[in-house]
């Protein structure tokens, strides 16, 4: 029999991540190899300004209704810790130049800035940037957006008020007018 030498000791941490990694956790370790000087507190990603900008455009995006919009359940904070805590430096700077076009199309259409215009001056500027990214299928914008749609969707509200759960739905019908269900079905 031969001797275990000194690199085939392992320890509980190893073995733990051994494990999730087995069992596709992949992803789940990413959080030890997190640089830990960018922790959202550290880090800053928006000043204040552009921070501001950014509530009043998540604002636009999913506004409060019947429902808490993107404000209310804390979207602004939630892109701030992933841009700054998980996000590589272009993601950052697409999600900042995101902000920029907002802004400059405020001061385009109507001459002053977004976060100055009237309710419906920021809904069609939203719109027309909207319009214009998507058509020309702007990657940075689609991951500024998927973050907003992330951030609300994965909140309490945004998965308990927004949509609708049933843990048995029922029978299967496949093609049904909204208006007989409600709401779309939360995953």
């Amino acid at each position: 029999m031969s001797e275990p030498t000194q690199n085939a000791t392992i320890n509980r941490r190893h073995l733990l991540l051994g494990a999730v990694f087995l069992v596709g956790g992949a992803a789940a370790l990413t959080r030890y190899i997190r640089d830990p000087a960018a922790t959202p507190d550290s880090a800053t990603v928006f000043s204040p300004e552009q921070y501001a900008l950014l509530e009043q455009v998540v604002d636009v995006i999913i506004p409060r209704s019947d429902t808490p919009g993107a404000l209310d359940v804390g979207v602004p904070a939630f892109m701030h810790g992933m841009l700054s805590g998980w996000a590589s430096p272009a993601t950052r700077a697409s999600a900042l130049q995101v902000l920029d076009v907002i802004e400059r199309q405020a001061w385009n259409r109507y001459g002053a800035a977004f976060r100055e215009l009237p309710a419906e001056r920021r809904l069609a500027v939203v719109s027309a940037v909207d319009a214009e990214a998507l058509s020309r299928e702007d990657p940075g914008y689609r991951g500024f957006k998927w973050l907003v749609l992330l951030g609300y969707y994965h909140s309490e509200a945004g998965a308990t008020q927004e949509l609708r759960y049933e843990l048995v739905p029922g029978a299967w019908r496949s093609c049904l007018p909204l208006t007989e269900v409600g709401r779309a079905s939360a995953v």
